[in-house]
């Protein structure tokens, strides 16, 4: 292993970084939003609207990943449904890390004593005002350890936008190392930076886990 081949590699892998960033970042918050929606249907108990969540939520746990990145590209271009790359990636992440985000805020929901809805109604609070101004700050107390090891799932799976030609971590890795046959030299830097921030995000789930258990 030749230590100035890596360090020549650094500047690439860190442009490279940014990428994978704006993925996870882009997914996370569109995810959120999503989990958010439908673990709020949810709790409608509609039995419609119930049953195409679970089957949503069965169809991204029992698929792999790289399937459901494949459909989104190129399988959506079949009915004349065109995206980009970049955007279908977005798309991809965001369907499979929603349907984990969902289950989240669900289990954070169900947690709740449902004498508070009761008590909310009868001062006059309106579904969606009950859960924004009551439930949802005491479900984000709850969830934000698994939510965070979730971002960090999230990170690592960014690694399959690289067969989108998405120019991430393991797209620089194998342009580099195809391109100079140091394959080894080029591993080192993507494995360190997933590592780091996958270890950013676990200690923060951790930390927060543990402060919950302190203020219990």
């Amino acid at each position: 292993m030749q230590l100035y081949i890596i360090l020549k590699f650094m500047p690439d892998f860190l442009k490279a970084t940014v990428e994978t960033l704006k993925i996870a970042i882009l997914s996370g918050f569109f995810a959120l939003i999503l989990g958010i929606l439908l673990a709020s249907v949810y709790q409608l108990k509609t039995k419609p609207l119930n049953f195409l969540i679970n089957l949503y939520t069965s169809i991204v746990r029992g698929t792999p990943l790289l399937v459901q990145l494949y459909f989104v590209y190129y399988g959506l271009s079949n009915i004349g449904i065109m995206v980009d790359s970049y955007t279908g990636a977005i798309a991809a992440f965001t369907f499979n890390t929603g349907a984990y985000m969902a289950e989240i805020f669900r289990g954070g929901l169900e947690g709740i004593d449902k004498g508070q809805f009761n008590a909310a109604y009868s001062l006059g609070m309106s579904w969606t005002a009950c859960l924004r101004n009551i439930i949802f700050p005491q479900v984000l107390q709850r969830i934000i350890s698994p939510l965070l090891t979730q971002l960090a799932y999230l990170i690592k799976d960014t690694s399959l936008a690289a067969v989108l030609v998405i120019r991430e971590l393991t797209y620089t890795y194998r342009h580099l190392a195809s391109n100079t046959y140091r394959s080894f030299e080029a591993l080192v830097p993507p494995m360190i930076i997933y590592f780091g921030l996958y270890v950013i995000f676990r200690l923060a789930s951790i930390c927060f886990a543990a402060k919950k258990g302190g203020k219990a």
